[in-house]
């Protein structure tokens, strides 16, 4: 019962994620990308099992890597990347990129080897998803994650799995019932406007980012994370021009 409540926590724990700045954006981009390429049923369904496993198994690494820290006697926990200063500025420096991509600055390119399905850019975007996650919390997960810390690994690394079935239950839903598929509206000119309001809370996220960053390293290391996302842009803003050529 423990394993199985833990387990139940962490797939709403990962649902109430979605709602969340760091997740919301990504999910909406995937859900209305899908509406737009009027993917046949079985495409439809393909991805979503794609951008399934994507944010899963990222979910599993990250448990299984959190175990075997815990193992070796250090006091981690969920999000324990984000005690490292340069993964904190890293992920400042990509939630920048990200927010870029949605305010039009530049299009993130579709990889070529995506496939006509584009599954493994579902992957790919699934693997993201799941780990900008890690600097947002909700309810349900701090009790399931914690219950995941005390059980033995086989059963930890399942609460892990819930909370990315959790975080892919809703692109999971579009991908298998038509009709939320078909309530999807139609693509138009509203998209350009949904994807800059969008790009807001990504750059709120990599705000919030760039203060941890001063707390942990200081004001030098945030000066230099923002010399890094100065730089960024003007390389995206150069690429974005290109692009439009």
């Amino acid at each position: 019962m423990t394993i199985l409540m833990a387990f139940l926590a962490a797939v709403l724990g990962g649902l109430i994620l979605n709602v969340m700045p760091c997740v919301f954006p990504i999910l909406s981009l995937k859900a209305i990308g899908l509406a737009r390429t009027g993917a046949s049923a079985e495409a439809a369904r393909h991805e979503a099992l794609a951008y399934t496993a994507g944010v899963v198994s990222v979910c599993i690494a990250l448990g299984a890597a959190l175990i075997a820290l815990r193992a070796s006697g250090a006091a981690f926990g969920w999000a324990f990347q984000l005690q490292n200063p340069y993964v904190v500025g890293g992920l400042a420096v990509l939630f920048v990129a990200l927010a870029l991509n949605l305010a039009g600055l530049y299009e993130l390119p579709t990889p070529a080897f995506a496939g006509r399905a584009g599954q493994v850019g579902a992957f790919a975007t699934g693997a993201l998803a799941a780990f900008v996650a890690t600097p947002c919390s909700g309810p349900f997960m701090g009790a399931a994650l914690g219950a995941a810390i005390v059980l033995p690994a086989p059963a930890a690394l399942l609460v892990f799995a819930g909370l990315g079935l959790g975080i892919a239950l809703p692109f999971l839903a579009i991908g298998y019932v038509p009709a939320l598929r078909n309530r999807l509206p139609r693509p138009g000119p509203w998209m350009a406007t949904l994807r800059r309001i969008l790009a807001v809370p990504m750059f709120l996220t990599a705000l919030a980012l760039l203060w941890v960053l001063g707390r942990q390293a200081g004001a030098n290391a945030m000066i230099a994370a923002l010399a890094i996302m100065i730089g960024a842009a003007q390389v995206l803003q150069w690429a974005g021009t290109r692009q439009n050529v």
